[in-house]
């Protein structure tokens, strides 16, 4: 599943031009907006700081309808709520609504709205050199700076780059939490989570009465392993607040890696009550599902998703509904089969029409899977059908998600030609993808680079997120570390076939 930060500050100090104007603008120092209405502005900032205490996907979502709702010409509050939404249907009207009503914007502002629908839509280059202008003319506008960092890591894995943003808006001022916030899960996403506990130590510290800087410790630690801690983070996040779904979910997810899968199910479905958007929903129901895979009980989590697959397809939810789909393809343990079950994941991708930078990312994810399950069958035919779309679309796209993907494919096509060295330059690209870490494991083991291997079968084994991936691959890596301490990636239950 997709493992997204979403926290961004609102500090900007506005005041209200005459009726003449009839605009609302942020001072100078920041981005403007304009709205011809001061309700829709509250709205619009009650919204940007609900999201900044993560409490966006009920609240704040709904903040934001009130904006566009109290003025239906605030382009920047339309491609502000396509941005955020994971609604598909309601994505691709207000991103539309944000291109009718540009004219109504200022010059800056539709450089903003020019970044959020670009990023959805794929178009990268001019949504980075709009992005790049906004910031080298608002060098102050924290908000931005955050908004920027935070895509950077949390959505594209740009870590360096995302990592080189926040740092340096928080050397302009270090009490800037979001971006505390942010970086500390930069570093995290990145495979240095061990950077993280201090910087959330300073936030807790900084906002006691907050619940989001709990949840956020809560998860860091579940990342680094210490699933007791990352309890008693979120359980002080639910003291603070007890509706604050976040850290509900969290608990599950803990308890899901803790193997305590029944426990994990209650809390989930306590976490899929407490919200009414309808993709959280089913996101939360798919993990869910998957801690039936977790205690191996495969058909009746494949019972679950297939429900799952249902609703998602009524509702028009293509990526729940793709991913659903390609949750049973990894585990399906017949190769030939789980190619079906992947095949119809990418039908039903396509079958929808949403925001093409989205849809690419996610068709990206099933053909790099698709790849994956075809080399560990030997299937070399497959694997080419798998990489062929993937290379036509990396020629065009700038999106790290995608690139990575293609290269993993890439790397899992010259595993099967017997090109070790080769395979590794391109699977070690991607060392955040457990599917990724199995290949290159593999690929270096049978390179006779055992040592390396054995570091990557390790660093695969102390992975901890509730990724689909994670849970495939990760319990097999951790088993044959505990079996054999010495042993290399030749031992593993994932040897792939030549």
């Amino acid at each position: 599943m997709r493992i997204l930060n979403r926290i961004l500050c609102s500090t900007i100090a506005l005041t209200i031009a005459g009726a003449t104007a009839g605009s609302v603008r942020a001072q100078d120092r920041a981005v403007p907006h304009t709205t011809s209405s001061a309700e829709a502005n509250h709205w619009y900032e009650l919204a940007m700081k609900e999201r900044e205490d993560l409490l966006f996907v009920d609240k704040g979502i709904d903040s934001m309808r009130e904006a566009v709702k109290a003025d239906p010409h605030f382009a920047l509050a339309h491609a502000a709520l396509a941005y955020f939404t994971n609604d598909p249907l309601e994505e691709k009207r207000e991103r539309a609504l944000a291109q009718k009503n540009m004219a109504k914007a200022s010059p800056d502002e539709r450089l903003l709205i020019t970044w959020m629908n670009g990023t959805k839509d794929g178009d990268l280059v001019p949504a980075i050199a709009a992005m790049n202008d906004l910031i080298a003319k608002y060098p102050s506008d924290e908000r931005l700076q955050n908004l920027d960092g935070e895509w950077l890591c949390s959505n594209q894995g740009a870590f360096d780059r995302g990592e080189s943003v926040l740092k340096q808006l928080l050397k302009s001022d270090p009490k800037y939490f979001p971006a505390l916030n942010n970086l500390a899960y930069c570093y995290a996403l990145s495979g240095e989570a061990k950077l993280a506990p201090a910087l959330m130590e300073e936030y807790v510290v900084a906002l006691p009465n907050q619940p989001n800087p709990q949840d956020s410790y809560g998860e860091i630690m579940r990342m680094l392993g210490d699933y007791q801690a990352a309890l008693e983070h979120y359980n002080r996040a639910l003291q603070i607040d007890p509706d604050f779904n976040s850290s509900k979910v969290g608990v599950a997810s803990t308890y899901a890696l803790m193997g305590e899968q029944e426990k994990a199910r209650a809390q989930y479905l306590v976490a899929i009550d407490g919200t009414k958007e309808r993709a959280t929903k089913l996101d939360y129901r798919i993990l869910w599902a998957m801690t039936y895979y977790r205690e191996n009980q495969p058909e009746r989590a494949r019972q679950e998703l297939k429900k799952i697959v249902v609703e998602a397809d009524r509702d028009g939810m293509a990526i729940e509904h793709a991913e659903a789909h390609r949750d049973m393809a990894l585990f399906n343990p017949d190769a030939h089969t789980a190619l079906k079950d992947i095949d119809h994941a990418r039908v039903a991708l396509l079958a929808r029409d949403f925001a093409k930078g989205d849809r690419d990312n996610e068709l990206a994810t099933i053909l790099f899977t698709r790849a994956f399950i075809a080399a560990r069958a030997g299937l070399k035919d497959e694997v080419e059908k798998s990489l062929e779309p993937l290379s036509v679309m990396a020629r065009t796209s700038r999106s790290y998600i995608l690139q990575r993907a293609y290269h993993s494919a890439k790397g899992a096509s010259l595993l099967m030609q017997q090109k070790y060295d080769a395979a590794i330059q391109e699977l070690d690209d991607d060392a955040q993808n457990p599917l990724s870490l199995q290949l290159l494991a593999d690929a270096q083991n049978k390179a006779g680079q055992t040592a390396e291997a054995q570091k990557t079968l390790t660093t695969l084994a102390a992975i901890n997120d509730e990724r689909v991936e994670t849970a495939f691959a990760v319990p097999p890596a951790r088993a044959a570390l505990k079996a054999n301490p010495g042993t290399t990636a030749q031992a593993t239950p994932f040897h792939i076939h030549p």
